[in-house]
């Protein structure tokens, strides 16, 4: 049986700033339907690998391909487009609006974003709101947040607000998504919730998830395989067990000390 291509394929990648080298000649492969950990101490460079992949920043040089697609140096829309969606460490909420008009705002281009549609095709309009709001309302039973649909997104916690981000990433319908710290802030109940909804898209809508996260009982509970940097680049990548064991990541990262150790 043939094996399946990468996703993601990052190739000898490096970004600068200045006299700092934040990503040093890094190297990996995502694979697809996958819910790959993305772990390190501060400063490994996780987080401006997240924003080379999504478009944020521009690569000094080296190759990204998602889908077998060149897109070192495209901007975030244009990789939206390609389905590659990220979320942030702090949600990016709309405060004034209700749960759902968050999730609704997401689909486009929509008809009624057309001035002249709602007075030439009023039917199509409502006809599309509807479909717009079903698919809503199914991304926050997902995240089981069906039951805060009318409330206003800042009042949420701040656990509820990263269930309500990946909603959003949700009604995108992406191949990947990027999740940087999913589990900071939150505390341990909806943290599960977090983690099991992750599951649960993974499996029944065949997204692909890369998940920076600090917590190692959440990263050996949710994700494998797992890529450990540190210095701006790969210095391992495995199963939980085969991470856990390795040596320089427990030097590098660890001190010395077993994964997940209290």
């Amino acid at each position: 049986m043939t094996e399946p291509a990468p996703i993601l394929e990052v190739r000898d990648l490096v970004k600068d700033f200045g006299g700092v080298r934040a990503v040093d000649h890094c190297s990996l492969e995502v694979m697809p339907d996958a819910i790959t950990g993305l772990i390190g101490p501060n400063g490994a460079g996780k987080t401006t690998l997240f924003n080379l992949v999504s478009g944020a920043m521009a690569p000094t040089s080296g190759e990204i391909l998602f889908r077998g697609q060149r897109i070192g140096g495209m901007s975030m829309d244009q990789t939206f487009g390609l389905g590659l969606v990220r979320t942030f460490q702090i949600p990016r909420e709309m405060k004034r609006m209700t749960a759902l008009e968050n999730l609704m705002l997401v689909p486009a281009p929509q008809i009624g974003e057309r001035v002249w549609a709602s007075w030439l095709m009023p039917w199509r309009v409502a006809q599309e709101e509807r479909a717009i709001q079903a698919r809503a309302l199914d991304a926050l039973k997902l995240v089981s947040l069906h039951h805060l649909a009318d409330e206003y997104a800042g009042n949420l916690s701040g656990g509820q607000k990263k269930l309500l981000e990946l909603a959003r990433t949700l009604m995108a319908e992406p191949k990947m998504v990027l999740l940087d710290e999913p589990g900071a802030g939150i505390n341990r109940t909806l943290l599960r919730e977090l983690s099991a909804n992750i599951l649960l898209a993974s499996v029944e809508r065949d997204i692909t998830f890369v998940v920076i996260e600090h917590d190692m009982q959440l990263v050996m509970r949710l994700c494998d395989p797992i890529i450990v940097m540190a210095g701006g680049s790969v210095i391992a990548q495995g199963t939980p067990e085969q991470v856990q064991e390795d040596p320089e990541v427990l030097e590098a990262y660890l001190g010395g000390r077993r994964i997940g150790a209290a």
